[in-house]
């Protein structure tokens, strides 16, 4: 028998690139380690965080799963957001 919840989703770490433009104009690339079922989950918990921190004229140039090594090292918990630079 199979002890996965019915409903539940394993939560895989994904890597995202996200650019803005600061006050002067410069454009910034931060990238987040988020945790989430699948890409489009992490892409709406990283938008719904954007948003909630008021930040609005952004582009999420890169979501992808984490390498091994990446996953490794970040050791995200269910759920998590994290700044990586």
């Amino acid at each position: 028998m199979d002890n996965v919840k019915k409903g539940s989703a394993m939560q895989v770490p994904f890597v995202t690139t996200v650019s803005f433009a600061d006050r002067d104009g410069m454009t910034v690339h931060l990238q987040y380690g988020v945790a989430a079922p699948s890409e489009r989950a992490a892409r709406s918990e990283l938008e719904r965080r954007l948003i909630n921190q008021e930040i609005y004229n952004y582009s999420i140039s890169e979501i992808r799963p984490a390498t091994s090594r990446e996953a490794e090292s970040l050791n995200l918990p269910e759920g998590a957001i994290i700044l990586l630079n």
